[in-house]
């Protein structure tokens, strides 16, 4: 549906509805306020007659006073709430994918689709209070309508639209912007919304005027289900998926859904994406739309990393890794969840909890704890040597861990046979080592026997055994012990056979930050005479000029060299995943001694091994594990989560510093003020305990619990100074039920790249609070008197003054917006020139200010309603 078509039939919507208002109500005659009664949990304030001026004005204060701090209550527990949604919709899977090479491997996911979360638990953790309002008034008022609930919904929805949105509108930086991105699932929401308020005002003087009957009731909280369902439609078929990771389109093919940046080639659309045509093509060929998400937030996150380590190419890899963990947590986008709890804890002094979580990263960087065990092993493990070296040195080397280095260590040794043989390969040796106080390392030298006959390269062992630690003053034993490296391999090449020359392996794996990979040709079976070998790379998947540089030559080896080194430098592109290859290929070995075939020693003549080696080019593991730790860590769930009841209420009486570093007297104030909400509501059961549902569990019931106790200081205020319900629910409770949203809303206006945070949800969330609200509490109200045989009576009176009301400055606001949007000038729904904001905000607030005193005047019969 178009945008004009949408208005369109909106306003036919309003007009039908305008035009059903002339029927007549059973109740034309203008009531008074109710008089002071019992609330649901708190007892009438008595007396309640005959109060004198100064009486009334006290009690007016104590009452207000201890509204705001219930508002003030309600907004911190809704911090714990909306940590638990964050929590819960953070959630991931496990989503098996192959590398290029077919090799499978697992990325995780997001459960929660990013509007079906917006719609169902982020709307109703922000419109908690009015929800329970409406449904506690039913309970409490046994199953009969009360104005405050219902009043509270759509003065909360009049301050979402015109204050919420006029305040995020006004909070743009100068010069800047803010559109909404997922414009589809945007007027879906602001279908519904308006259709909600357009079907309350149907259900109360049109359909049955007066009464709401069951089936009006139980359809109203239908309309949830399919609110939430179109909306993940057009999520899913008409703009981008809604997968929560970071913020951007993806230009490919998701879901039989065509870029709008693609190339025709052939008979192929291929998409086109800053030059990499072939990557993103491989992309779209996943057709998992998840799977592919993760991909291109992956990618967002490689050229996160070459960007700072250009810019830091000097900085050691924690503090590279802060550098990024910032910069992601900055950038990615955030839930409405996460911008309400931010707020709400910089308000309560409990700082920023995105400086929070790099700080208890440094925090757990801890040195390495030092063993309290000694340790006595060889080190290297492995030795290689001609038969006519004479002797072979091996180093042992002692970890005095923390045990101290006043300590006296020794351990035994002896030589054993192998393939080597005692006497005739080697002189058999043992004896004990002594590391005596400060020495940390020992030789043993064993000696090697060199003989003329030909022979293959052989091998024996030197163990370490039996090994003591003990001080002079100190009889007790000293705990040590024998590392993994017990044993020490010699391998002694024949030195008659001028070589077998190979490489070590088949196969070698290098990553691409390595510079260069240095290719080992090893000459065993001997070491005799000067030998030449060729060599060469060839391509594999890796390509010479782009991967690495191609090599070609000859190694050189002089008589008795056992080893030689090929150099080949590898092209660093920063690239994830990367699985290339290229070989490595030797020629035949060149002779340098003149030796016929029949001659004696002929049998020496170097020969060829392993002559090709693979060499496998991946991805620099120190770059991999950071992309993976961000994808982990960059989850705004750690930030606002908690683990332990001890961390809630470490939280809870620690007062930390906001965004300027230090604390000041407002700090210290908010602190003092919110701590014994916070210490009440560290009992909370902790986020990480079942995934974040017993904190919702709990949390919502101490919601409902506060929420409670504001429905009945509200009507008693009310009833203490002569406001209506009505008016009383319009004005003071929905502003205070609002506040915490304001502010995140403004947060999330500001910070986010897009303005769906700060708009899209309101108009999701005001169509939730009639169909939950509303229709949760008149569908139980109807059912209950229908199994009685009565009828449930509501007086649509103000209610219905007030819907048309809201739904007439709805639309004007809604086309203020659109027109914001499309306007070459502005081009955005928030921000934009200094002009245009403020004829916007003034709009807006005129609008509200309108609706507010129009229906304020009707509710006391001054001006005449429908």
């Amino acid at each position: 549906m178009t945008k004009p078509t949408l208005v369109g039939f909106l306003a036919l919507a309003l007009a039908a509805s305008l035009a059903a208002a002339q029927v007549e109500l059973e109740e034309p005659t203008c009531s008074k306020a109710k008089p002071c009664a019992p609330g649901v949990l708190l007892p009438v304030w008595t007396p309640t007659e005959s109060l004198s001026g100064c009486t009334i004005i006290f009690r007016a204060v104590v009452y207000l006073f201890a509204l705001f701090y219930l508002f003030f209550g309600v907004s911190i527990v809704a911090d714990r709430f909306m940590a638990s949604i964050e929590v819960i919709t953070s959630q991931e899977r496990e989503v098996k994918m192959k590398k290029i090479t077919g090799e499978p491997y697992t990325i995780l996911i997001r459960v929660w689709n990013e509007t079906v979360s917006n719609l169902t638990l982020m709307a109703l953790g922000s419109s908690a209070p009015e929800i329970l309002l409406s449904v506690i008034e039913i309970f409490g008022n046994n199953f009969e309508a009360g104005d405050l609930g219902p009043s509270t919904i759509v003065g909360s929805a009049a301050f979402n639209l015109f204050i919420i949105i006029a305040v995020c509108i006004m909070a743009i930086p100068k010069g800047e912007g803010r559109r909404v991105q997922h414009n589809g699932v945007f007027w879906v929401t602001v279908a519904w919304s308006t259709f909600a308020y357009i079907w309350l005002y149907l259900i109360l003087s049109f359909f049955s005027p007066g009464e709401v009957e069951v089936w009006e009731g139980i359809l109203t909280f239908i309309f949830f289900p399919l609110t939430v369902a179109t909306a993940y439609f057009a999520d899913a078929h008409a703009g981008t998926f809604g997968q929560r990771l970071i913020s951007g389109p993806l230009s490919t093919f998701v879901g039989g859904r065509r870029s709008q940046r693609t190339q025709r080639s052939g008979k192929r659309d291929v998409t086109i994406e800053n030059g990499h045509a072939a990557d993103e093509h491989r992309l779209s060929l996943i057709g998992d739309a998840d799977a592919l998400a993760f991909e291109t937030h992956r990618r967002h996150y490689l050229e996160i990393f070459k960007k700072l380590r250009s810019e830091h190419p000097d900085a050691p890899p924690n503090e590279l890794e802060k550098y990024a963990m910032q910069e992601v947590l900055g950038e990615q986008k955030k839930s409405r969840a996460f911008y309400r709890v931010q707020t709400t804890r910089k308000m309560i002094g409990s700082g920023d909890i995105q400086k929070k979580v790099t700080k208890k990263k440094d925090d757990s960087e801890a040195p390495v704890k030092k063993l309290n065990c000694i340790v006595v092993e060889f080190d290297p493990p492995h030795y290689t040597c001609l038969e006519n070296v004479g002797d072979i040195v091996l180093k042992v080397k002692c970890d005095r861990g923390s045990v101290g280095e006043d300590t006296t260590v020794s351990a035994h040794y002896r030589t054993v046979a192998d393939t080597a043989q005692e006497h005739s390969d080697f002189i058999p040796t043992e004896g004990t080592l002594t590391f005596p106080p400060g020495v940390s390392e020992q030789e043993i030298r064993v000696g090697i026997v060199d003989n003329d006959i030909y022979e293959d390269d052989e091998q024996f062992l030197v163990r370490l055994s039996q090994p003591r630690a003990f001080r002079a003053e100190q009889f007790s034993s000293i705990p040590v012990r024998i590392g993994a490296a017990s044993v020490a391999t010699v391998l002694i090449i024949d030195d008659d056979h001028s070589g077998c020359f190979g490489f070590a392996s088949q196969n070698f794996k290098v990553v691409e930050s390595v510079g260069s990979f240095v290719a080992e040709v090893m000459r065993t079976r001997g070491a005799r005479g000067e030998v030449s070998i060729p060599y060469k790379t060839v391509d594999g998947a890796a390509k010479a000029g782009k991967d690495y540089e191609h090599q070609s030559g000859v190694l050189k080896f002089a008589d008795e060299q056992t080893m030689a080194e090929i150099f080949i430098p590898i092209v660093n592109d920063d690239e994830y995943e990367k699985n290339e290859d290229f070989y490595i290929e030797l020629g035949e070995p060149i002779w340098h001694k003149a030796i016929g075939e029949n001659e004696e020693g002929f049998d020496g003549k170097p020969i060829l091994g392993l002559a090709r080696c693979k060499v496998v080019i991946t991805e620099d593991k120190e770059f991999k594990n950071f992309v993976d730790k961000m994808l982990v860590t960059a989850n705004t769930s750690i930030m606002v989560g908690t683990s332990s009841w001890r961390q809630q209420f470490d939280e809870a009486f620690t007062l930390e510093a906001g965004e300027d570093e230090t604390i000041g007297v407002k700090d210290k104030v908010m602190h003092y003020l919110s701590l014994p909400w916070k210490l009440l509501f560290a009992l909370i059961p902790p986020t990480d305990y079942a995934n974040g549902w017993l904190c919702f569990v709990v949390a919502i019931f101490m919601i409902g619990l506060l929420t409670a106790f504001i429905g009945d200081i509200a009507a008693h205020f009310g009833c203490t100074v002569g406001l209506k319900d009505s008016v009383t629910a319009l004005t003071l409770v929905a502003m205070g039920t609002s506040l915490p949203d304001t502010f995140a809303s403004k947060t999330a206006a500001v910070q986010d790249k897009w303005a769906d945070s700060s708009i899209g949800n309101v108009t999701g969330s005001n169509a939730v609070n009639v169909f939950l609200g509303i229709g949760i509490a008149w569908a139980i109200a109807a059912c209950a008197h229908a199994y009685r045989g009565t009828k449930f009576l509501v007086n649509a009176g103000s209610l219905a003054f007030s819907v048309s009301m809201f739904l007439i400055g709805s639309i004007v606001c809604v086309a203020l917006l659109q027109f914001r949007r499309n306007n070459r000038n502005i081009s955005a729904e928030l921000g934009g020139p200094t002009g245009w904001r403020t004829i916007s905000v003034a709009i807006f607030f005129g609008v509200w200010l309108t609706y507010i005193i129009l229906s304020t005047l009707e509710a006391y019969c001054v001006i005449r309603g429908f």
